[in-house]
């Protein structure tokens, strides 16, 4: 099986190896993949495709929303919440609209947070995962 599909089996192994902020930084890169499949989906006039990669980014995003431990993260976990939650809002209304304006706007909110977590699982500090949390947030207010 593995020999059939080496990107696969590479992918498959990567997530049963990595630690958890490795793997939301996985996710991470993913849905910027899948937004970007979208976007040129749109492009293209392939509507079907465009909605099956920003389902799939929020599918991602509800996945994280879902497992934030508020009672563990504090106001750091709260913002996060929001800033998940109002991506998911913008890319469903941008799924519904076909709107690449809002797609990218939300790439820009993801990799803001893609880059804070980088820094977490690269340091191993929370300080820097606050600032981006709060800088974030301006999004959502």
């Amino acid at each position: 099986m593995a020999q059939g599909r080496p990107y696969q089996a590479y992918q498959k192994t990567s997530v049963q190896t990595s630690n958890q902020k490795q793997l939301i930084v996985m996710l991470y890169d993913g849905m910027n993949r899948f937004m970007d499949r979208g976007v040129k989906a749109i492009q293209e006039g392939d509507l079907e495709v465009a909605h099956i990669n920003l389902h799939k980014t929020g599918k991602i995003l509800l996945e994280l929303t879902s497992t934030l431990r508020e009672d563990r993260g504090g106001e750091v976990a709260t913002n996060l919440k929001r800033l998940y939650v109002y991506s998911y809002e913008q890319v469903v209304i941008a799924n519904l609209k076909k709107d690449i304006h809002k797609i990218r706007e939300v790439q820009k909110v993801l990799n803001n947070l893609r880059e804070g977590w980088k820094v977490v699982k690269s340091a191993g500090a929370a300080r820097p995962m606050q600032r981006m949390a709060n800088a974030g947030a301006r999004f959502t207010g």
